[in-house]
């Protein structure tokens, strides 16, 4: 663990920035644990066993291309992106100390610490985007899907990946040393004339955080998430509700048999015309 803060660099225009700066501190703190976590495969299974295989599968054809890859975390991504043919990988994040390790471990790809609502680039100047498990860490969209729309060229796609509504629907409702219920739920009492409801998905708000992760995150419908990228110009091309690998179930099969059932992720596959 890193334990000096240091200054954050924000590049951004107008001071735009609706990042939970808790989230900043966090990265910054944890960048050296987060970045062993994400290469641990065994430790990281819901990156390495769920949603980057399916991401990988939904990346076009990237020969001599130009790629950024929007809250790059500490390079991973933008490694892949660049052994699998693209001419050009410039991987942002808004985390400086993340951006070290990057710079550091991934010296074939270009890295800058930098808002993902306010991209310092020229109009039309990338010929593919993308983003895993970042965008979720901002209030409102509308920005990032702009800027991006702005530097990709046309016909170019923008990938990403964010926390599954449905997922982030479920509150807790129980949580002891042994057992933990989420639930999303109704309960209706005809007699009475009342009904309880565990759980939102139509409300924009702040989802749970679980466990030693202290971030936010924000949960929003499918509809609002679908209406903010086509407001920017944007067609949806694909929309992916991933299931685990099955060498999941020998690592951890409790996890594989929920997100068999219940989806953690999901992934959009949008197009600039």
């Amino acid at each position: 663990m890193l334990k000096t803060e240091k200054f954050i660099t924000i590049f951004c225009y107008n001071n735009v920035m609706s990042t939970d700066k808790r989230s900043i501190k966090w990265y910054n703190q944890h960048a050296s644990d987060y970045a062993n976590h994400v290469r641990d495969e065994t430790d990281s299974i819901y990156h390495s066993l769920y949603e980057k295989p399916a991401m990988y599968k939904l990346v076009p054809n990237l020969d001599g291309k130009t790629v950024i890859s929007l809250g790059c975390g500490s390079g991973e991504d933008c490694n892949y992106l660049k052994k699998h043919g693209a001419s050009k990988v410039v991987g942002i994040d808004i985390s400086e100390n993340i951006i070290e390790i990057a710079k550091s471990s991934y010296p074939d790809c270009d890295f800058k610490v930098m808002d993902m609502e306010n991209l310092d680039f020229s109009k039309e100047t990338f010929d593919f985007a993308y983003s895993s498990l970042a965008i979720h860490y901002i209030e409102d969209w509308h920005r990032v899907f702009a800027e991006v729309y702005r530097i990709l060229k046309p016909g170019a796609n923008f990938l990403f990946s964010c926390e599954h509504p449905v997922a982030s629907s479920m509150v807790t409702t129980r949580d002891d040393k042994n057992i933990k219920i989420k639930q999303f739920s109704r309960k209706r009492d005809k007699k009475a004339g009342t009904v309880e409801i565990i759980g939102d998905y139509l409300t924009r708000r702040t989802s749970e955080i679980n466990g030693d992760w202290a971030v936010t995150t924000w949960h929003k419908s499918i509809s609002e998430i679908a209406s903010e990228a086509t407001d920017a110009g944007f067609l949806i091309a694909n929309i992916c509700e991933p299931k685990p690998l099955e060498k999941m179930n020998e690592i951890k099969p409790t996890t594989y048999q929920t997100l068999n059932k219940i989806p953690h992720f999901i992934i959009f596959k949008l197009l600039k015309p």
